[in-house]
């Protein structure tokens, strides 16, 4: 074999070896875990910036092994019935209200007690400094077959907009027909102002507002100003009362079938970063929003 044709092969056969080394020098990546969830924000709105934040830091965090698909907007199912779509397993998590699970655990209703919370401080402490959370996290965890990776607090602040009359003081509220969603318990303050809960599913209150079928709806200012609510209104009041929360709930199902580094990732560090960012962005949007 003369010299050019050695060489050739020489370069063949290291060529050969370094892809072998390069295909066989380590374990192949794991197929990404994918993950559907449900909530009835929208993306631009508050809550699905939020979301759509925590789906970020999933994929950076775990390397891209876990990813979020979000179905914003009651997509796939209404808010009230997002809950059972976790429990059933049709989805593998929903991030709303915690109002929202009230139907279930009752005793979420602990953060919807009107003149509860003296300031956002308050309420905030009440969130970081006491077992409050970690009882409403226990006791929807015995609800349904589900993890709850956090519970955020939203904002004191209330908003009562109606298109009847002038609202300066709660007692104003008598008899104004304010929507209350199908299946869950009405807010206290319905019951001590005398307001009548009209049931109206959380997707078509706009429309349920513009035709009159309501004359009054309730949600916090950010809430009111995603939905252009006050463009509607003719009349408002805003009360420091409620503590408003928002909670992201995973089916135990699809928690398990996590490794345990990567939930142990999700814990220390994308659940973290994602409540300090969501108590950030509510308080800056609800200031935003009385201010509008």
């Amino acid at each position: 074999m003369n010299k050019p044709a050695i060489l050739l092969t020489g370069l063949l056969l290291l060529a050969l070896i370094v892809g072998a080394i390069g295909c066989g020098g380590g374990e192949p990546k794991p197929e990404p875990i994918t993950l559907k969830l449900v909530s009835s924000s929208q993306p631009d709105a508050v809550g699905g910036q939020i979301y759509q934040h925590f789906a970020d830091l999933m994929k950076d965090y775990t390397d891209g092994q876990v990813i979020i698909d979000i179905y914003p907007g009651s997509q796939l199912f209404p808010v009230t019935e997002e809950w059972e779509a976790v429990v059933t397993g049709a989805v593998d998590m929903m991030a709303d209200a915690t109002y929202y699970v009230s139907s279930m655990v009752p005793d979420v209703m602990a953060f919807y007690i009107d003149g509860l919370w003296e300031s956002i401080e308050h309420a905030y402490a009440a969130m970081e400094e006491t077992e409050l959370p970690d009882i409403i996290t226990q006791k929807i965890e015995d609800a349904g077959p589900v993890k709850v990776l956090t519970i955020i607090p939203t904002g004191v602040n209330m908003s009562v907009l109606n298109t009847v009359r002038e609202t300066e003081y709660l007692a104003d509220l008598k008899g104004l027909r304010c929507q209350s969603s199908p299946g869950s318990p009405s807010m206290p303050l319905y019951d001590y102002t005398g307001m009548a809960a009209v049931p109206v599913a959380f997707e078509e209150v706009s429309a349920a507002f513009l035709q009159g079928v309501i004359n009054a709806v309730q949600y916090p200012p950010f809430t009111i100003v995603d939905l252009g609510l006050q463009e509607t209104a003719k009349h408002a009041i805003v009360h420091a009362s409620m503590l408003p929360t928002v909670g992201l709930i995973i089916s135990r199902d699809s928690w398990d079938d996590i490794p345990a580094d990567l939930q142990d990732i999700i814990m220390n560090e994308v659940v973290p970063e994602t409540y300090e960012f969501g108590k950030r962005l509510y308080r800056e949007s609800e200031e935003a929003a009385l201010e509008l």
